[in-house]
This record gives structure tokens, sequence and C-alpha cells, in this order.
């Protein structure tokens, strides 16, 4: 009996998140929690994204994350430069640029200003492609000066061109969207 009620409250909770898109907005921020897998290393960080959408299903993404790999203590600021395309219930796929600033974690305590900008001498840089795939939740809210507010998920790999260092970087990332400019 508990688990049909737990089938049926998985039920209610994901169609109640699919129900919209949540794409009426033009501009966007996200900041988001992220972990995942550098080949076999753990690692973790935060991230944040500015975005725009250029058609109703279309959208530009510019993404930067600042990633500890356990394993090795490196530091990884990820950018990526990606191309969406949202469906009506919420999920979208994307895919694009990637490129990483990868420093020792010593390094980056003694002069995080310049690791941060990716102009430390010591600072490795890598370029290569990035895709993912995620799904935006029912907005939380949807009045006053941020045009709506919801959740996210995606997972997101890059993969580096042309290097012999780690690969591929899988992130899985959950965060919060804010709408900044309606249609």
């Amino acid at each position: 009996m508990k688990a049909t009620k737990g089938i049926v409250l998985c039920v209610i909770v994901f169609t109640q998140s699919a129900k919209s898109q949540n794409n009426n907005h033009q501009y966007y921020l996200e900041g988001q929690f992220c972990s995942g897998l550098q080949q076999n290393c753990f690692v973790s960080g935060i991230g944040g994204a500015f975005g725009f959408y250029i058609s109703n299903n279309q959208s530009i993404d510019f993404r930067a994350k600042e990633i500890y790999n356990f394993s090795d203590k490196n530091v990884i600021g990820v950018l990526n430069f990606n191309y969406r395309y949202h469906f009506k219930n919420g999920v979208f796929i994307g895919g694009g640029f990637a490129h990483h600033h990868e420093i020792s974690g010593i390094h980056y305590i003694e002069q995080p200003a310049e690791a941060a900008l990716g102009s430390h001498p010591q600072m490795r840089h890598r370029s290569g492609l990035s895709a993912e795939i995620g799904y935006s939740f029912k907005a939380i809210s949807k009045t006053g000066f941020f045009n709506c507010v919801y959740p996210t998920a995606n997972l997101m790999g890059t993969y580096m061109i042309l290097d012999k260092g780690l690969n591929p970087l899988i992130t899985a990332n959950v965060g919060i969207r804010i709408g900044l400019k309606r249609w």
C-alpha cells in the first residue's frame, strides 16, 4: 500500500511540474550546484549562467563553473557557450563550445585573482565540445520584477579535443533560474 501511495505521489509531482515550459521570458540568470566525475575522479563545485531566448524553443546559454577535483586537487574553471533547443514539456538539449582553465589548488590559493581570470602563469587552457540534456520545472513564482523563478536540472558533459588531460568532465547540475524580461 505504501508503494502505491509513493508511486501516485511521484506521478502527481511529475505531472504538476511538467505543465509549463517556462520560456515566456527573454533573458535569464541561473545559479547552480554541480557534482560529477572527471574521468574517474570525483568533482564538485558551483556555477552560474546567463542566457537569452532567440525564439520560443531556442536559446543561447553562456555558463561558467568553478569545480574542484578531489583526486588531483586541481581547480577547473569551465566555460560553456551552448545552443539549446527547448521542447514543449520542459526538456531541453544543447551543445556547443567548451573551454577549461585548470590550475593546482595551491596556485589557486596563492593567487586567486589571476587564477579566476585565467591569467595565472601556471594555468592550463584546454578547449573542446560540450553537450547537455536537462529539464526546467514548473515556475515557483511568476510575479514582481523577476518574470518567473523556477528550478532546473541538467546533465552536462565536456570533452577536450587534442589533449591528453583528464577527459571527459561530466557533471549533474541543479539550480534556480530567474527569468528577467517577458517576450
